[in-house]
């Protein structure tokens, strides 16, 4: 499980605490992965360029047509058709996926969630997607950088209209009854940091107040081997309270 608060892991192993430390400076337009974990294996791994490294965040951008990657068994069952300990027992293999949407993704260090803006292809915007998660911890290496976070698989949906709807909550709940192999074991936190992102919508505040609505990107989205990146594997990290 992560830090609670603001407390984090940077790249480099420093402890910190506060919004101000962020570890590695991101470029903008340079290509970062984000690997979402589970224990000691990774469930997705997905490129992102970047589109600002703010003072409070960083912002990510994904075009519709963008490959990563998720992870199934390997004969090819993915989890909703396997069950939770002996998906968490296999060593898993990763899988293409390519994206029909757009995504801009907003990522404060130190809170439980991030925040992304679907797009159609064309530009249209579609509605808001609350991912309920760990704070990100950064990392470079030579040749590559990411940002590492764990999943909690309840998420909030927003529409445009800012109706919001629980997502996955089934799969939540159902997954929580098996602590033993389940890589989220404090349902309470993440209930709270979803109702956090509830108040948010309902109140029309920042994110969900229509900034980046129109977002449109003003770098090229690079060509990409269709090849998982060197070093993609690389340790994962460890937040404090994992030690």
């Amino acid at each position: 499980m992560a830090p609670t608060g603001v407390e984090r892991w940077c790249w480099e192993g420093d402890y910190c605490r506060g919004m101000g430390c962020r570890g590695d400076q991101f470029d903008p337009g340079e290509i970062v992965y984000l690997r979402h974990l589970q224990r000691d294996q990774i469930g997705l791994l997905f490129p992102l360029q970047i589109v600002e490294d703010r003072a409070d965040s960083v912002l990510l951008w994904a075009p519709a047509g963008a490959q990563g990657w998720h992870f199934a068994m390997p004969d090819g069952r993915t989890p909703d058709r396997t069950p939770l300990p002996e998906w968490m027992a296999a060593r898993r293999v990763p899988v293409a996926h390519t994206v029909t949407h757009g995504a801009l993704i907003w990522d404060p260090p130190g809170l439980d969630y991030s925040v992304r803006w679907f797009f159609r292809a064309d530009g249209e915007f579609l509605g808001w997607y609350a991912n309920l998660e760990a704070p990100s911890i950064r990392w470079r290496d030579a040749g590559i950088a990411g940002i590492d976070t764990v999943d909690w698989d309840l998420d909030v949906v927003v529409d445009r209209d800012r109706e919001w709807r629980w997502k996955d909550e089934d799969e939540f709940a159902e997954r929580l009854r098996v602590p033993d192999a389940y890589w989220v074991d404090d349902e309470d936190r993440v209930r709270m940091a979803g109702r956090q992102i509830i108040e948010l919508v309902e109140a029309g505040e920042f994110p969900f107040d229509g900034t980046w609505c129109d977002f449109r990107p003003t770098r090229e989205w690079p060509s990409f081997s269709p090849d998982l990146p060197s070093g993609w594997d690389r340790p994962l990290s460890v937040w404090p309270d994992q030690d």
